[in-house]
């Protein structure tokens, strides 16, 4: 009786946690979101760092006296403690002059250890610092490797500039200083390594298999000077996240004709 009531027990434990790992989990310490009077969730208003995972001994990431965050020194990505579906983001940022300002905002990252190739980029960048054009692939505010700035929107280093980022299904629209300047249809996007006009990207996966979901990350690129300010998001759907970004990124991508 004793054999058969254990084996009971440990095919009831193996059940359970085969449900508890195909459920959602919940990434990081619990997170109670705040809304301002507006009814927009607010990431940062410059008093704490509430709403990301951030690592408290590192020291990679501070907010000002003014309330602006910047990396202080070299350190990982900062990433959002939730993820998200379909948004509008907006938020200010500035670059330093002639200090070769570089950073970047990353949209819907599946796996928060290599955003590079499982989520998005809106480049951050004195573009002037490093010779780059404005419509460059690789400019401020471009969908970075995969659409370029449509219309030269940036101000200059040290003065701040106002992001909106629109993601909606399929669509990602970047407007920067009330000039709209990337528009993306993410469906056209079905070969790895290529973008629809047939040049080069540096992804090894089609942009429109990936997760139309993620974290949202602010880049530390070796702890250069950059600043965020006034990040706030609101859901444009009813869609939430069914991943935990622990999955490996080949078993979440998505079907596409």
């Amino acid at each position: 009786m004793k054999r058969v009531l254990a084996c009971v027990l440990l095919i009831g434990l193996v059940i359970g946690l085969a449900a508890l790992a195909a459920e959602p989990q919940a990434v990081g310490p619990a997170y109670s979101p705040r809304t301002d009077a507006e009814g927009w969730e607010v990431l940062l208003d410059g008093t704490d760092l509430a709403a990301w995972d951030v690592d408290p001994g590192a020291g990679a990431w501070e907010i000002t006296a003014q309330g602006e965050l910047h990396p202080a020194k070299g350190g990982g990505t900062l990433f959002t403690r939730q993820r998200y579906c379909d948004v509008a983001l907006e938020l200010d940022f500035r670059v330093a002059p002639n200090q070769k300002s570089n950073s970047g905002i990353f949209v819907r990252v599946h796996s928060v250890g290599d955003p590079v190739n499982t989520g998005m980029e809106i480049q951050v960048l004195d573009d002037a610092a490093y010779g780059v054009n404005w419509d460059a692939m690789n400019a401020n505010g471009a969908l970075y490797d995969l659409v370029h700035p449509t219309v030269s929107a940036s101000r200059p280093a040290g003065e701040w500039n106002h992001a909106r980022i629109t993601l909606n299904d399929n669509l990602v629209i970047v407007e920067l200083n009330d000039k709209e300047i990337v528009r993306a249809d993410l469906n056209q996007w079905t070969k790895a390594g290529q973008n629809p006009d047939g040049t080069h990207n540096k992804f090894p996966y089609p942009i429109a298999a990936l997760p139309r979901e993620g974290f949202i990350g602010l880049q530390n690129y070796g702890g250069v000077p950059v600043w965020y300010r006034s990040i706030r998001l609101k859901s444009l759907s009813d869609r939430r996240p069914q991943f935990t970004g622990r999955e490996p990124i080949t078993a979440v991508l998505r079907p596409f004709p």
